[in-house]
């Protein structure tokens, strides 16, 4: 999913049992130290929780406090968010390069009901780290203690799950997956070139029958081409496919299949790991082998695009308001002097439905913002602060958002299947289940129309 260490403090501030987070570690190979202290400490202490991060950097540095602890260390480190409560867990492996605020992270959950046995693994790493490395005094400390507090969670309730936590600590990555042969291994374009002797492990240890390349579909055909002939010079040969735009992101996702079973190590933004120990001088990293589906495929934009001539329409009848249309990334955002934000975001969404996807509408006047999200016959509301709440309704024909939602100054109740209120509470279980089959949540919603930190 993609996330932010920010919006998994954000989701835990939102949790209807006010359960307290105790600790919060952050690792990552590029830590941003001002952005740290504007957004992210103070968002962790105002839940009560004590910081811990280590990072990358050129020059090694630290920094301890009563409340956190800041260590710079001078080799390659993993991408880590780990938040700790009394009964609760959220473990946020990262995969790939920074780039902004969001990215692709696997998110392993645990609670009252069971903490997977997977972490155990996390936690013996972080032991490892404190005790076998050359880490600063005040960083060992806190990641022995941050070890035990995890393993008095585990050993209360643990949950045997599929996935493990697999690190290259003191073995290399490739050791720790399982014997082939099998049918096919997919891998994905990288950043830059491959690692040979990576991939001469890793189909050595898998021996897959096929080998495939999962290319972004935006890439032009002489991008894709390139990819296929790096791959090759390093010594496999595959066959190209299209996944959807950004999935992933780097070339560190590999997975592989026997059979109906399909299986993926997440390691970082390469493969060098899977040969390399970080006892013998390497970078430090920490994977997930998880149960897989296949990699997405293309699918046609959401929403009209920048060249369909309905959005020009659309423009050009906002703009005789006096009103602005912007379309980003499949969020159409509309800006203007109107009272109420409801029937405008209703009104853009009919006009730029599409077949084949949900349309995401965002609507913001002087005295509110209202969010649609639609895809027929479902819509989902969000308003503030006027109706602060998620509103589910099912609109069938004849019926249309506009009909809907058009009339009045109040909030219709006809085709109303659920409320969930207030915004910054986790929403009803029918909304949350809406949101999945769309592959977003609510957070990232409020976070991506700007008001998941704002008064709701």
């Amino acid at each position: 999913m993609s996330v932010s260490p920010l919006t998994l403090l954000h989701e835990w501030t939102a949790r209807t049992d006010e359960a307290p987070l105790r600790e919060f570690l952050l690792v990552g190979r590029v830590v941003d130290l001002s952005a740290l202290e504007r957004e992210l400490v103070p968002a962790a202490q105002d839940l009560g929780a004590a910081v811990t991060v280590l990072g990358t950097a050129d020059e090694e540095a630290l920094v301890r406090r009563p409340d956190r602890v800041y260590a710079l260390v001078d080799r390659p480190v993993p991408d880590l968010a780990l938040l700790l409560g009394d009964e609760h867990v959220v473990a946020a492996f990262g995969s790939g390069p920074p780039s902004g605020g969001e990215r692709v992270w696997t998110v392993l959950r645990g609670g009252p009901d069971g903490v997977p046995w997977a972490l155990a693994e996390l936690g013996a790493w972080m032991s490892a780290c404190a005790s076998d490395l050359d880490l600063p005094a005040a960083l060992a400390e806190r990641l022995a203690a941050l070890a035990d507090r995890l393993e008095d969670l585990l050993l209360t309730r643990p949950l045997e799950t599929p996935v493990r936590v697999v690190h290259n600590l003191e073995a290399p990555l490739v050791d720790q997956l399982p014997e082939g042969p099998v049918d096919e291994l997919t891998l994905h374009a990288p950043l830059r070139g491959y690692d040979a002797p990576a991939l001469a492990a890793l189909t050595g240890r898998l021996s897959p029958s096929r080998v495939r390349l999962g290319v972004p579909g935006s890439w032009a055909d002489q991008d894709r081409e390139d990819a296929v002939r790096s791959l090759a010079e390093a010594g496999v040969v595959a066959d190209a496919y299209l996944v959807a735009e950004g999935f992933p992101a780097h070339g560190g996702l590999v997975e592989w299949c026997a059979g109906d079973r399909r299986s993926a190590l997440t390691c970082g933004s390469g493969l060098a790991a899977l040969t390399r120990t970080a006892v013998s001088g390497a970078a430090l990293e920490l994977g997930l082998v998880v149960p897989a589906d296949p990699s997405p495929e293309p699918t046609p934009r959401v929403g009209a695009t920048a060249d369909d001539p309905r959005l020009s329409e659309v423009t050009a009848e906002l703009e005789e308001a006096g009103w602005s249309l912007e379309s980003d990334a499949g969020l159409h955002r509309v800006r203007g002097a109107f009272t109420n934000p409801v029937p405008v975001a209703a009104r853009v969404a009919e006009l730029l439905e599409e077949d084949t996807g949900p349309v995401l509408v965002h609507a913001e006047g002087p005295k509110g913002w209202a969010l649609i999200v639609w895809r027929r016959p479902t819509l989902l509301l969000a308003s503030a602060p006027r109706g602060s709440a998620w509103r589910l309704y099912r609109v069938d024909p004849p019926a249309t958002p506009s009909s809907r939602l058009g009339g009045g100054e109040g909030v219709s109740r006809v085709g109303l299947l659920r409320t969930s209120a207030p915004l910054h509470r986790v929403p009803h279980r029918d909304v949350l289940a809406f949101l999945e089959s769309l592959g977003t949540d609510h957070i990232t919603l409020l976070e991506r129309v700007g008001h998941l930190t704002t008064p709701l």
